[in-house]
C-alpha cells in the first residue's frame, strides 16, 4: 500500500486537505475574523465560517456573469467573507484573469478585467506563437492546446502564461482558488470517484478518489506512486481550455471546432483589415489581399455568417465565387449544390444549406494543402505599396503575407490534423502503476488521462467543497447554465449521495419553477456537518421582467457563440451584478447562521 506523504515528487492518497492549504485557510480565516468584526459580528477564529463561492459554467455567459457578480460582492464589501473561490468551464477563464493579480480582491483588478473583455482580440502571431511552443514541447499536444489559445485570446483577450503553482507562496488576501475538470473516460464509464478533478495552487487530483499530486507536478511522468520524469507544467492558458473543453465530450461537435478555426483565421484578417494590419493604402484606397487563400477564407468567414439567415441568395453569391476560386482544387461532397442554379438554390432548405456549409468548411479544412499554396509556397502577390504607421507617424514599405499568412497556414497545417483525431486534454497519469487498493484498477493501467470541462459531469464545482475535510458551512452558488437551472444542485446531490457526503435537501417540487425561477433559494442544512446552499440563477423574475424576458435573455447568450459585444457585455453584468446587489442581505444573514452552525459544529466534534 502506498504510504500517506507531502514530498512533492511522490502521490499523496488521503481525502484530508494537504498541509499547504490547511495554513493558508488559518491565515484567511484569521481575515475573514477581522472582517466580521467589521460588519459589528464578534466570533472566535474557530467559530468563523467555511464560506465557498460557486460559478457554474457557460462559456462567456459565466465567464461574463461571475465577473459581474464578483465586482457587485467588493462594491458591497462582501469579498472579505469568502474562504473558497471554485469554477469550472467559463467561470475559470474569469478567476484565471483576476487572479493574475495576487491582490484583486483590494483593487480595481475586476475593473480591469472588464475593460480587456471589452477591447481587442489578441493579435494572431502571438496565439500561434503559444501554440508553436506548446508543440514545441512534445508534451501530447491536442485540441485542447488550441482551444485554450482560442478562448484565452478570443474570449479573454489576454495570454496569461503564469503557472497555477506561482500561486502556492502567496499570501492569503484572496479566497482559496479551485479549478475544477474531470476524466473523460472514466466519466464516460459512468464512474463516481475517479472523474472529479481538482486543481488548486498547491495540490492536484481527483476529489473522490482522495489522490493527489503537487500542482507543479501535474503533467510529469510518474509510475508507482514516483516521480520518473519532470515535466513543464501547464499555464494558465492551457488550463483554460481543459476546463471549458465542453465540446470535447461527442464527435458530433467537430463542427464548432471547425467554425472557430475559420473565424480566428478569418476573424483575424478582418481585424486586421480594421486595424490597419493588413491593408495598404494607395491614393486612398483600401487594397487587401487578393491571393487565393486569403479570398478562400474570407468567403467562407461570410458563408458561416451567413449560415442561419434565411434568405438563400446571401450565401449563393458567395458559393458561386468561393467555387470559381477552387475550380479543379477541391472536389466538394456536395458537388451537386455547387452546380445549383440560382433558382434551384432558392429551394433547398435551411437545414440543407446549413449541412452544406458545415461539409463545405470541414473539407477545405482538411485540404489545405491544394488550396493554401501559395501561403505554403509564399506566393502571396500583396507584398507591395506602403501604409501610415500610426505608431511612428511614417509611411512605410510593408508585406500583408509578414503579418497573418503564415500563422494562417500554421494553424491550417498543425490543428487541422487534430480535428480527425479528436484527442482531448491529454496528460501523464500520476496514478500509473499505483499498487493500492483505493486506486481502481481501470485507473492504475492507464499511462494518459484525458482532463476535460467538469461541466460534462456537473456543471458546477460542488464536488470539490464537498470534500468533509474542507468542513464547508455555506456554499453561494451562482447558476449560468444555458438550460434548467436547477440542474446543477440536483446533480450535486446525487453526486454527494453516491459518495455518502453532507447535502442539504432538494425538493423536486423546485424544478416546476425552472423557466421562471426566483433570484435566490436557500437549501438549509438540517445538522451542522451539512452546508446550507443558497442558490442563484442568473436571469430571474427579480432581474427581469417575466418569464418571456427571461427566455429571450437565455437565447441572446448562449453557451457556444461568438463573443459577445460591449453592449451586450454590459448589459449582461448588470444582471450579475443586480442579482448580488439585491441579495446582500440575505448573504448576511446566512453568514450569521452559518456561525451559529460552525459552533454547532465545533461542539459536536468536542
Amino acid at each position: 500500500m502506498l504510504k500517506q506523504t507531502d514530498t512533492p515528487e511522490t502521490v499523496r492518497l488521503s481525502h484530508s486537505i494537504n498541509d499547504e492549504e490547511i495554513k493558508y485557510v488559518k491565515e484567511r480565516k484569521t481575515l475573514i475574523k477581522k472582517w466580521l468584526k467589521g460588519q459589528g459580528i464578534d466570533c472566535e477564529l474557530e467559530d468563523v465560517p467555511n464560506i465557498a463561492f460557486l460559478g457554474s459554467g457557460g462559456g462567456e455567459r459565466a465567464a461574463v456573469g461571475m465577473l459581474g457578480s464578483l465586482h457587485q460582492l467588493g462594491q458591497d464589501n462582501l469579498l472579505g467573507s469568502l474562504l473558497y473561490m471554485c469554477g469550472v468551464s467559463g467561470t475559470t477563464w474569469c478567476m484565471s484573469s483576476l487572479y493574475s493579480d495576487p491582490d484583486w480582491s483590494l483593487n480595481k483588478r475586476c475593473d480591469e478585467v472588464i475593460k480587456m473583455l471589452k477591447g481587442p482580440t489578441v493579435d494572431l502571431s502571438k496565439t500561434v506563437e503559444w501554440l508553436k511552443s506548446r508543440k514545441a514541447l512534445n508534451q501530447e499536444f491536442n485540441l485542447t492546446d488550441f482551444w485554450g489559445a482560442f478562448t484565452a485570446s478570443y474570449f479573454m483577450k489576454e495570454m496569461n502564461t503564469r503557472c497555477l503553482s506561482e500561486e502556492a507562496h502567496r499570501n492569503s488576501t484572496n479566497p482559496y482558488p479551485i479549478y475544477s475538470a474531470i476524466e473523460l473516460e472514466h466519466n464516460q464509464m459512468g464512474c463516481t470517484k475517479g472523474v472529479w478533478f481538482e486543481m488548486t495552487p498547491h495540490e492536484s487530483g481527483f476529489s473522490g478518489l482522495g489522490a493527489f499530486v503537487s500542482t507543479s507536478f501535474l503533467g510529469s511522468q510518474f509510475e508507482g506512486g514516483t516521480l520518473t520524469e519532470k515535466r513543464k507544467e501547464m499555464d494558465m492558458v492551457l488550463l483554460q481550455g481543459i476546463c471549458g473543453s465542453a465540446i470535447a465530450d461527442e464527435q458530433r461537435n467537430i463542427a464548432e471546432v471547425i467554425q472557430w478555426i475559420w473565424d480566428l483565421l478569418g476573424g483575424h484578417e478582418s481585424m486586421m483589415l480594421k486595424e490597419n494590419m493588413n491593408m495598404v493604402e494607395t491614393s486612398g484606397k483600401v487594397k487587401v489581399c487578393e491571393c487565393v487563400p486569403s479570398r478562400v477564407v474570407r468567403c467562407v468567414s461570410e458563408l458561416m455568417e451567413y449560415a442561419e439567415d434565411p434568405d438563400p441568395l446571401k450565401t449563393r453569391e458567395v458559393i458561386t465565387t468561393l467555387g470559381q476560386l477552387l475550380e479543379g482544387l477541391v472536389s466538394s461532397k456536395g458537388e451537386m449544390l455547387w452546380n445549383m442554379d440560382p433558382e434551384s438554390w432558392k429551394r433547398t432548405s435551411l437545414v440543407e444549406r446549413k449541412k452544406f456549409i458545415e461539409t463545405v468548411s470541414l473539407e477545405l479544412i482538411l485540404s489545405s494543402d491544394s488550396w493554401a499554396k501559395d501561403w505554403k509556397d509564399q506566393r502571396c502577390t500583396c507584398n507591395d505599396g506602403s501604409k501610415y504607421m500610426k505608431t511612428t507617424r511614417q509611411t512605410v514599405n510593408l508585406s500583408i503575407t509578414n503579418f497573418w499568412i503564415f500563422d494562417g497556414w500554421w494553424i491550417l497545417q498543425n490543428i487541422s490534423p487534430l480535428v480527425q483525431t479528436w484527442e482531448w486534454g491529454t496528460t501523464s497519469n500520476f496514478l500509473f502503476k499505483v499498487q493500492d487498493a483505493r486506486v481502481p484498477e481501470s485507473m492504475r493501467l492507464k499511462e494518459k488521462i484525458h482532463l476535460v470541462d467538469a461541466a460534462l459531469k456537473i456543471n458546477s464545482p460542488y464536488p470539490s467543497v464537498l470534500r468533509t475535510s474542507r468542513k464547508v458551512d455555506l456554499i453561494i452558488s451562482l447558476d449560468f447554465s444555458e438550460e434548467d437551472p436547477f440542474e446543477t444542485v440536483f446533480s450535486a446531490k446525487q453526486y454527494a449521495d453516491e459518495l455518502k457526503l453532507p447535502f442539504p435537501p432538494v425538493k423536486e417540487s423546485v424544478r416546476e419553477e425552472k423557466d421562471h425561477p426566483q433570484d435566490c433559494y436557500v437549501f438549509e442544512g438540517r445538522h451542522p456537518e451539512e452546508p446550507t446552499v443558497m442558490h442563484m440563477p442568473l436571469f430571474n423574475l427579480q432581474n427581469c421582467q417575466d418569464k418571456d424576458e427571461i427566455k429571450k435573455e437565455g437565447e441572446k447568450y448562449t453557451t457556444f457563440q461568438f463573443h459577445y459585444g460591449v453592449s451586450e457585455i454590459d448589459h449582461l453584468l448588470e444582471k450579475a451584478q443586480a442579482n448580488m446587489r439585491n441579495n446582500r442581505d440575505r448573504i448576511l444573514e446566512q453568514i450569521k447562521m452559518a456561525i451559529q452552525r460552525r459552533k454547532k459544529r465545533m461542539s459536536v466534534a468536542q
